[in-house]
């Protein structure tokens, strides 16, 4: 079989995936952001779409509709990105929580002075790499890319129309779980950080001599750094539990 006849019958389909996985990739954790150089984002993509090309085994007509052909290609990308978004919100919800006791214990206080800051908070950053590696180590970024080689199964390569309101309930339902998870990141270091204030307050009542202000400074800090380094085995199983909810939250958006 000579290329043009390969072009002719898997040109559009390995065109139609690579958008597909190209939605996926552009938010998921550990491919999107500054996790992988652009070079080696695209040279994974382009091999990932080649690999999945016979496992998909489907064939466009090369002579598609050009409206066909652009719409396709929108929700093809739009399928994976929200199949990435799943997974980033789960990762994501470690972030966020990490950056509201971040500025309580004063590690994140630069960026809430100055929102111009670019640099991401340091607790912030610590708490979302254990999390990607956490991820990664239950084989989440396999999760993804199966899920995206799945659902062709349900939403064909050639695709004009998208049920947006059960995407939306699926997604709506894995938005409120991962709010939760973050607030229950948050709020034990913020409970036992203002009980810490509350001492420190007692003593500056009993104590009208010492300057509290910098004592409490340093002192919150160090806390902090400690319960920082004991919330690890707690914050690790609580994402791991929290990432097992990945795949079945995909699967129902899948049925």
């Amino acid at each position: 079989m000579d290329i043009y006849a390969l072009l002719q019958r898997y040109a559009l389909s390995w065109g139609l995936i690579l958008t597909r996985l190209t939605g996926m990739m552009v938010i998921a954790p550990m491919f999107a952001g500054f996790s992988l150089p652009l070079e080696i984002m695209v040279v994974l993509l382009l091999a990932l779409s080649y690999v999945t090309l016979p496992m998909v085994n489907i064939m466009v007509p090369i002579t598609l509709p050009i409206s066909t052909l652009v719409i396709s290609l929108l929700f093809n990308f739009f399928i994976g990105f929200v199949i990435g978004l799943m997974a980033y919100t789960i990762v994501g919800a470690v972030y966020i929580g990490s950056e509201i006791f971040g500025i309580q214990s004063g590690f994140n206080v630069s960026g809430s002075l100055d929102p111009t800051m670019e640099e991401s908070p340091i607790t912030s950053e610590f708490v979302y790499l254990i999390s990607v590696y956490v991820f990664v180590s239950l084989k989440g970024h396999l999760i993804i890319y199966s899920s995206v080689v799945k659902s062709i199964e349900k939403f064909p390569l050639v695709i004009t129309d998208i049920p947006f309101k059960e995407i939306n309930s699926q997604y709506f339902e894995l938005f409120m779980d991962a709010f939760i998870f973050s607030l229950q990141i948050a709020l034990p270091l913020i409970g036992l950080m203002f009980l810490i204030n509350v001492l420190f307050g007692i003593l500056s009542r009993l104590v009208p001599q010492m300057n509290v202000f910098m004592v409490a400074m340093p002192a919150s800090t160090m806390i902090m750094f400690l319960l920082l380094v004991t919330m690890i085995p707690v914050w690790i199983e609580m994402i791991t539990r929290m990432i097992y909810k990945l795949e079945p939250y995909i699967s129902r958006l899948l049925k």
